[in-house]
């Protein structure tokens, strides 16, 4: 890949808050169902499918593994054929067909059946979340021309995201405790909650995507986009074989420094998705706060990302992109601390989710902002960037939730502190691994 072209000065442009409000709105489905995938996946098949540990997380894994195995291939489709909409309409269409089936318990657990159901409506499901995904991704480019502007977008498409996230537990907070239950294990008596929670979240994500397509016109997506004949060819006075070395080295060079930044994106979903992941079964295992705890903690971390995102815009334009990577990743180090030396009482788990929160909040779009500047003008190549640098991302963790699935101890009595000694260390662990990756991008970023 040659980015060579990375460093030519963007033309700043002007977006209305309209084409800003309604670009956000278009990831807000994949960001609800995203919440409830991460947020409860494994604890729904395990306390209310009645599935094993190590199935439920294969089960995950399985999903991981086909939005890792679509992502790069709706990368090529995205920027070759058709428009970023209409692959945004395909994919919102099979989300919206799958979603409400893996937690709608609309089959009978004990059927035999179950588990091929499972498989294909996951299936499906990731299959259209990486269509919209990598989609929307690639609009940014397409629609900021600055890199200040596209961090802005990005900012306010991660700000959406915890807004989506903060519904999906605002509705699970009001369905799923029962009058005077101060209990936090959820059991199979539970599994009508999760069906209304489900159905409500499909509309909701259905009324977005909708609007997004009605306010959000093609013409926004096509003003905003740099022809690549518009960029000036500094190597047309140098002989063929000059540039064919020239043009070898750039690729190389590329090629490295995507992987670097891919890396760092990797390092910012893993702290974030493990930290969705295993809250809820940290809580459960802390007993702290009944059944409403598991909406309310993950409500207090998203708050905690939705004013650190509102904040980032002005960290970035008075720290920088490094220095700003750098506190969330300390402050994600911080919340490993607590949560292993600590204790776990009330005020310490609350603690913990608001430190995960704008750790992961700054992070996260840092890390995507990164992206941007290493895609620059070059916006005919956005979906394929974009999908390389979440390939190993959903890989990763995947693989990552199967292997501590698997360590787990059959007898509790065994190691009765496991989610909070994991919660730990792949929050230490992921931070660490942005810590090396920003390292070794650091020069390149302005």
């Amino acid at each position: 890949m040659d980015i060579s072209g990375e460093r030519i000065p963007l033309v700043e442009g002007k977006m209305s808050r309209t084409v800003r409000v309604s670009y956000a709105l278009g990831h807000v489905f994949n960001d609800l169902a995203a919440a409830m995938w991460f947020s409860y996946t494994l604890l729904y098949l395990q306390r209310i499918v009645l599935f094993e540990p190590v199935t439920a997380g294969a089960m995950l894994l399985l999903g991981q593994i086909v939005d890792a195995l679509m992502t790069p291939v709706f990368g090529i489709l995205v920027d070759r054929y058709g428009s970023k909409k209409a692959w945004h309409v395909l994919g919102s269409v099979l989300v919206s067909l799958s979603f409400p089936v893996i937690f709608g318990t609309f089959l009978d657990v004990r059927n035999p059946s179950a588990t091929f159901v499972y498989v294909a409506s996951i299936s499906v499901f990731q299959t259209g979340w990486a269509a919209v995904q990598i989609s929307h991704l690639s609009m940014i480019p397409a629609l900021a021309r600055s890199q200040l502007a596209r961090t802005d977008l990005t900012a306010i498409r991660y700000s959406a995201q915890v807004g989506a996230a903060v519904t999906v537990f605002v509705v699970t907070w009001i369905i799923l405790p029962t009058q005077g239950d101060s209990v936090v294990q959820v059991t199979i008596n539970d599994a009508y909650k999760f069906r209304n929670i489900v159905i409500i979240c499909t509309v909701i994500g259905v009324t977005a995507s909708v609007c997004f397509h009605v306010f959000l016109k093609a013409r926004h997506l096509e003003d905003g986009c740099i022809p690549q004949s518009l960029q000036s060819d500094k190597n047309g006075d140098r002989s063929p074989l000059r540039n064919a070395s020239l043009a070898s080295r750039r690729y190389w060079s590329g090629t490295t420094l995507l992987l670097r930044v891919a890396l760092l994106y990797v390092a910012s979903r893993l702290f974030i998705t493990l930290a969705m992941v295993y809250l809820p079964l940290y809580i459960e295992e802390s007993a702290v706060g009944g059944k409403e705890a598991l909406a309310t903690v993950p409500l207090a971390s998203y708050l905690a990302s939705f004013v650190a995102a509102l904040c980032l815009k002005h960290m970035n334009r008075s720290c920088g992109t490094k220095a700003c990577y750098l506190i969330g990743a300390l402050i994600g180090i911080l919340a490993s601390l607590i949560i292993e030396f600590a204790g776990s009482s009330t005020g310490v788990v609350y603690l913990v989710a608001v430190l995960i929160g704008s750790g992961s909040s700054i992070t996260m779009v840092t890390s995507l902002s990164v992206t941007a500047e290493l895609i620059g003008p070059r916006t005919e190549r956005s979906a394929l960037v974009y999908s390389v640098v979440t390939f190993l991302d959903k890989v990763v963790t995947g693989l990552v939730v199967i292997l501590i699935e698997k360590l787990r101890c059959l007898d509790k009595g065994l190691c009765p502190s496991y989610y909070r000694d994991t919660l730990s260390v792949v929050c230490a662990a992921s931070m660490l691994l942005g810590l090396l990756a920003l390292a070794s991008v650091a020069r390149c970023l302005t």
